[in-house]
């Protein structure tokens, strides 16, 4: 019965989730995923540091009494008892760039939040799409196992009324035994690709996903939004510099170089320390109250040992992110690059075959098996353009999910990913 009900719970989130959809897919992974949750939270707790910077210290409250003699007697001109407010008076000016800087560090909390979105969803689509390849791929390994049987039942008759040797119908059925194992080749990846989809969408190894039908291999897909958004041409695409502006990383990478300003002045701004301000009333029962007003303030008597390195150092960060920018910058275009030149080598491809290789090679199968039945073909003939034709397929639907996954690379860089994947 426990047992059941655990199979139950399990199946309980596979079953409402739509593997079909992958837009449902990446939605539950955005939803779930502890990343995303964890970067929230700290996008969140940085906003809410914004306020408190910028405000004043509390007040220090004080009560006590003062020159009690050591036998507890009282000393009519010293004794008192005291009470007092003190209060720590930052310069406005360094309020401005604490709250400055922690403005600042929300803010790229917050591009760094919705950074890691994209990389979240484009590893979604990466996996999705190597699942719906191995499934495409299997589909294909299906339709091509009926082929091979009539095969097998040809190369069968002929041996019966004596027109082929015993070895065609052996070397038939080893070829389908090489198909059962490139079947096994692509369950392995299949389960590859599914080890590394239902993590991200918090399901466990056990949960069973149906087929996948997104690569139907009947034609190439036309990728409208991707050609549009590269813009056509190499020469075109290269061009477009302003392909990064407004990039979640980038822009979070600009407010640490923003940061690191306020923080060079907030190193200065050390050097005209902040007041100290105290007030003290003091009640002596014989004599009469006293009151104390006391203002301190820090001397900067230290400045080179304390304060010049200080300012070296956040100079010495701000150029370090400067540098960052650049490096990113750099990196997201080499990615950028290599996505689209995946695309385009893989639509080229795609191409060729829909167009040239996969009809020729479906009728030169279909022909030699036609010839081969009458005896008018031999049996290596017919083997050589069925491998071929399967080899092929499978290469056709695995470019397939190449061209897709250069979109889905490109399309994540250019709303805020970072490189790799």
């Amino acid at each position: 019965m426990n047992r059941l009900l655990f199979t139950l719970l399990l199946a309980g989130p596979a079953a409402a989730l739509d593997f079909h959809d992958r837009d449902a897919v990446v939605a539950a992974a955005l939803e779930s995923h502890p990343t995303v949750t964890r970067m929230r939270a700290e996008a969140e707790a940085a906003r809410e540091r914004v306020t408190p910077s910028a405000s004043l210290p509390n007040p220090m409250l004080m009560a006590g009494v003062q020159n009690k003699q050591v036998d507890l007697r009282n000393d009519e001109m010293m004794t008192m008892y005291m009470v007092g407010v003190s209060q720590t008076l930052v310069r406005p000016d360094r309020r401005e760039a604490l709250r400055a800087a922690a403005e600042l560090e929300a803010r790229a909390a917050e591009k760094l939040l919705d950074s890691a979105r994209e990389e979240l969803r484009r590893d979604v689509l990466l996996a999705w799409y190597d699942l719906a390849a191995a499934d495409a791929q299997l589909g294909a390994i299906a339709q091509v196992r009926e082929m091979i049987d009539a095969v097998v039942a040809a190369a069968r008759v002929r041996y019966e009324v004596g027109t082929a040797m015993q070895s065609e119908v052996i070397r038939a059925q080893l070829q389908a035994s090489d198909l059962e194992h490139e079947t096994l080749r692509l369950r392995g990846m299949r389960r590859a690709a599914l080890a590394r989809l239902l993590p991200l969408v918090g399901l466990p190894l056990e949960t069973e996903v149906a087929a996948l039908v997104a690569l139907s291999g009947k034609e190439p897909s036309a990728d409208a939004a991707f050609s549009s958004a590269i813009g056509g041409s190499f020469a075109v695409y290269a061009a477009q510099d302003d392909r990064l502006d407004g990039h979640a990383v980038l822009v979070a990478l600009e407010a640490d170089v923003a940061r690191a300003e306020e923080g060079i002045r907030l190193a200065k701004l050390e050097r005209r320390p902040d007041v100290d301000l105290e007030a003290q009333y003091g009640h002596r029962p014989v004599q009469r109250d006293m009151f104390s007003v006391v203002a301190r303030v820090e001397l900067p008597l230290r400045g080179k040992q304390l304060s010049e390195p200080r300012v070296r150092e956040a100079m010495l960060r701000r150029d370090a992110a400067r540098a960052r920018i650049e490096e990113e910058r750099r990196a997201l275009v080499t990615a950028m690059n290599a996505a689209y030149v995946a695309h385009e080598d893989a639509a080229n491809q795609l191409k060729f075959h829909h167009e040239v290789l996969m009809p020729q090679s479906q009728l030169a199968f279909e022909s030699t098996l036609a010839a081969y039945q009458t005896g008018k073909a031999p049996f290596d003939s017919i083997l050589t353009t069925q491998a071929d034709y399967l080899r092929l397929r499978l290469q056709y639907l695995e470019l397939l999910a190449r061209q897709a996954q250069a979109v889905v690379r490109y399309e994540a860089l250019r709303r805020g990913a970072r490189g790799g994947a």
